[in-house]
């Protein structure tokens, strides 16, 4: 990751890593985790620099100094392999975290990321009876680096033997609406609030106040120009954000005024009633008081979130708000840069708090919100296995040319299985329309080494079989072709060489988004070494329309459950692009937006209605689903031969 930004890679360009699985991430995703070893520095909203420390290592290899630079900016690292100069289980190390060195886990997670890298920088050993021990160079290391000694960070609220703070009791309205809440029809996006004095509280007051009596939109704006700053598109942005959360309401055309539960909110002195009223309204809110027990970063709350809670994306801003809000109300507090733990007064309100029970991952599936397609995904994975294992079989090259037919068989093409004396391996056809057609002929070679030498090429033959055939292009699929001669070789007669792992690699991404023969072309006519990285854009442009239809029609499904005389319900191109542009660091485009809305307003998908400039929901998104899964049940799926 270092070296493709010290390189000028864009932040948002997949880069492999190394691995069996074979991980791609952007560096607009993992840059702010960085930032806090000391390796980056972030030089604007989405981009970064090394540090001197990160071409330091960079330069020389050395390990121990990438694990010094590391010691220096994160909590709890060497004093991990010092406490362990005995001998100690990662157990015992985590109540030594906690009760020498302040470190509220509730989990071995942070004990194990630790310990493996130290294990990887071989400062330290497991043994068989799982205790953790410094190596010789650890013990080394241990002497070069300065330790923290125990009890000497700010003292964290203590989680037992403390006398938990009173909360105080909810307004009769709050707490008969936090009775009748219902949690799963919350919304999941608080929106655009204003911060007023930086706190969202002090602006909910305040729009409350002014909103005391029927209020028409051009004074709300006139409000909120000179109280807040906001034109008038803002100013409609903080005034939905209010509607969701119950505290405002229309009143008639154009006329607004503060609902009965936000009055009686804005008579509390402390901000608790307005923290209640958001939880019923938005989810993850008091469900976060839970969270905040396993993970402490904004970006951990947001898997969380994802995963547990059912919130449809890892949404950073989001939890941010929600964060701030916490913070406001004294239940939660920011011990480190981006780090946050919870206050005794949260847990009080949490046990006083309607909660949505956390789910796994499968549950999130299972309970008919989701559909579950054939999945091709394990397909893929079958026939890269396939492909592996039959590649390194040399006594049986049919086994190999099989399963490179089928792989290609996979990937769309009509796959030709020839063999034989002075045939082709496999001949792979892209029967498209006119001029955008193409095919190529395939040479399967297997070996036991994993070896494709030179000699084993007969580059003549293969131009003599793609002419035989009209074949476009030409590949040769094998384990590997370790030598430069044979790639330049290759691209001197245009043809392929397509090592094993390069085709595994795109049988497993087009299991997850699949392209079209026309997105394939650029792969199949690629000489020399033939990468699987030249797809990754298009890769990464499919998953993330795949995405963006979901979050579109989910939007479109909460404007429709908050219709006004404004919108009707409805949403334009432009307002989505408003929208969605703040939720994530790459906003999608208005293209991308419009593209989707064509999508889901096509007569065969029907999902969302085009109404002059806007759009409209017919339908809970599961009925979209469902038709999707069973106009894919009426193709004929994919079948190896």
């Amino acid at each position: 990751m270092l070296s493709a930004l010290a390189a000028g890679v864009d932040v948002d360009e997949p880069i492999k890593l190394p691995g069996e699985t074979d991980t791609e991430v952007a560096f607009s995703y993992v840059g702010q985790r960085l930032q806090p070893t000391g390796l980056i520095a972030r030089t604007g909203q989405r981009s970064w620099i090394l540090t001197e420390a990160a071409e330091e290592w960079l330069s020389t290899g050395n390990d121990g100094y990438l694990l010094s630079v590391l010691h220096a900016h994160i909590k709890f690292f060497g004093e991990l392999l010092g406490e362990a100069r005995h001998g100690m289980t990662q157990s015992d190390l985590l109540a030594v975290a906690e009760e020498k060195y302040n470190c509220s886990w509730s989990s071995l997670d942070q004990i194990r990321r630790r310990t493996a890298w130290l294990r990887s920088g071989e400062l330290a050993t497991l043994d068989f009876n799982y205790l953790l021990h410094p190596t010789e160079a650890g013990l080394e290391w241990l002497g070069q680096v300065d330790l923290v000694k125990p009890g000497t960070f700010r003292k964290k609220a203590a989680r037992s033997n403390v006398q938990i703070t009173e909360v105080s009791a909810a307004h009769p309205l709050v707490g008969e609406a936090l009775g009748q809440v219902d949690l799963d029809g919350r919304k999941h996006n608080i929106g655009y609030i204003p911060r007023s004095e930086g706190d969202a509280f002090v602006s909910f007051r305040k729009f409350v106040a002014a909103l005391g009596e029927e209020t028409s939109r051009q004074a709300i704006d006139e409000f909120a120009a000179s109280e807040f700053g906001l034109r008038p598109s803002s100013s409609a942005g903080a005034l939905s954000a209010l509607k969701n959360a119950g505290l405002v309401e229309q009143v008639g055309f154009g006329l607004y005024r503060a609902t009965p539960i936000g009055v009686a909110c804005l008579q509390e002195s402390t901000n608790l009633d307005f923290l209640r009223v958001i939880h019923i309204k938005f989810s993850f809110v008091g469900e976060m008081l839970e969270a905040l027990e396993e993970a402490d970063t904004p970006r951990d709350l947001a898997v969380l979130g994802r995963l547990r809670y059912g919130l449809p994306t890892e949404s950073v801003p989001e939890v941010r708000t929600r964060l701030q809000m916490l913070r406001s109300c004294g239940l939660v507090e920011e011990v480190g840069w981006g780090r946050y733990q919870l206050l005794p007064l949260g847990r009080a309100l949490a046990r006083e708090l309607p909660l949505a029970s956390p789910v796994e991952p499968d549950e999130l599936v299972s309970d008919g919100q989701g559909v579950n397609h054939r999945d091709f995904s394990s397909l893929a994975a079958e026939l890269a296995e396939s492909l592996s294992s039959a590649a390194l079989d040399s006594s049986k090259p049919e086994r190999f040319e099989k399963a490179v037919a089928d792989a290609f068989s996979f990937l769309g093409f009509d796959s030709q299985l020839l063999g034989g004396s002075g045939q082709t391996d496999v001949l792979v056809s892209a029967k498209l329309s006119g001029d955008m057609g193409y095919s190529a002929i395939i040479d399967a070679k297997s070996s036991a080494s994993g070896k494709i030498a030179e000699t084993q090429i007969n580059f003549d033959t293969l131009k003599e079989h793609r002419a035989d055939n009209t074949a476009d292009y030409a590949l040769i699929v094998g384990p590997s072709f370790p030598t430069a001669r044979t790639s330049e070789r290759a691209r001197g007669h245009r043809i392929g060489l397509v090592e094993v792992n390069e085709l595994t690699e795109i049988l497993r991404q087009h299991g997850v988004a699949p392209l079209s023969l026309s997105a394939l072309r650029e792969f199949m006519q690629s000489c020399g070494m033939v990468k699987a990285e030249v797809l990754e854009k298009t890769w990464a442009h499919e998953k993330r329309l795949h995405k963006l239809c979901d979050r579109v029609i989910r939007q479109l499904e909460a404007e429709a459950g908050n219709a006004d005389e404004v919108t009707s319900g409805a949403l334009s191109a432009h307002d989505l692009y408003l929208i969605l542009r703040s939720e994530v660091e790459s906003p999608p485009t208005p293209q991308e937006i419009e593209a989707v809305l064509s999508f889901l307003s096509s007569s065969l998908v029907h999902a969302v209605r085009k109404i002059g400039s806007q759009y409209a929901i017919l339908e809970h998104p599961r009925i979209t689903a469902m038709r999707l899964q069973v106009l894919a049940s009426n193709f004929s799926p994919y079948e190896s031969e």
